[in-house]
């Protein structure tokens, strides 16, 4: 009777914990967006602030959906949007840690006040460790590549995140990004900050 009574709590308790440490790909995020072009060469300083809007959304296990709207500006004036959309495939290699790779296709317009506007299309891919810490805390770190289609522009650098836990639905957000161009042997860093909230549903 002992032996039964330990059993079914057992078969009640491990789901449970299973399911409080799984990573989710249901998520709203809300952010702050820092984008910042560090000089080198003849290339001048510039920094962008503005805010981010992305969603991420499982359609099945592994492979989740990915949207974002970003848009922010320069104190000159100077304005750039940015749409994406694309996918992601999530493969578990254990109860806490996931290998993900993300594509997603880059829709980027930069306005500027004392020229015209440039459009540019980037094919974006990253690879992934993403890490349940604990309950509360979960890390991410990258490898990023950013294609500029019909130019020579190969942007690559790295990523990396942490989101803490306020409750089952909302957790606190930061990510950084850093990348360069691997074509140009004086290329500008490029790094991006982002802190906000996330909505898990």
């Amino acid at each position: 009777m002992k032996l039964s009574i330990k059993t079914m709590l057992m078969i009640l308790i491990i789901p449970t914990s299973i399911n409080a440490e799984e990573i989710s790909y249901d998520y709203l995020d809300l952010l702050y967006w820092d984008h910042k072009l560090s000089a080198q060469g003849t290339v001048a300083d510039s920094t962008y602030d503005g805010y981010k809007v992305s969603v991420s959304k499982a359609i099945t296990k592994n492979i989740h959906f990915l949207a974002s709207y970003t848009d922010a500006d320069k104190t000159n004036g100077d304005a750039v949007v940015n749409k994406s959309m694309g996918f992601g495939i999530n493969y578990p290699i254990n109860k806490k840690t996931d290998f993900v790779f993300e594509y997603s296709h880059l829709n980027v317009v930069h306005s500027y006040v004392s020229s015209s506007n440039i459009k540019t299309l980037i094919n974006s891919m990253e690879s992934k460790i993403n890490h349940q810490l604990s309950d509360d805390i979960e890390l991410m770190a990258g490898l990023i590549r950013n294609d500029h289609t019909g130019k020579t522009n190969l942007y690559s650098g790295y990523s990396a995140s942490a989101k803490y836990k306020v409750n089952d639905n909302f957790s606190i957000k930061y990510e950084m990004q850093s990348i360069k161009d691997s074509k140009v042997v004086n290329s500008a860093d490029i790094v991006t900050n982002e802190l906000g909230v996330s909505y898990s549903f």
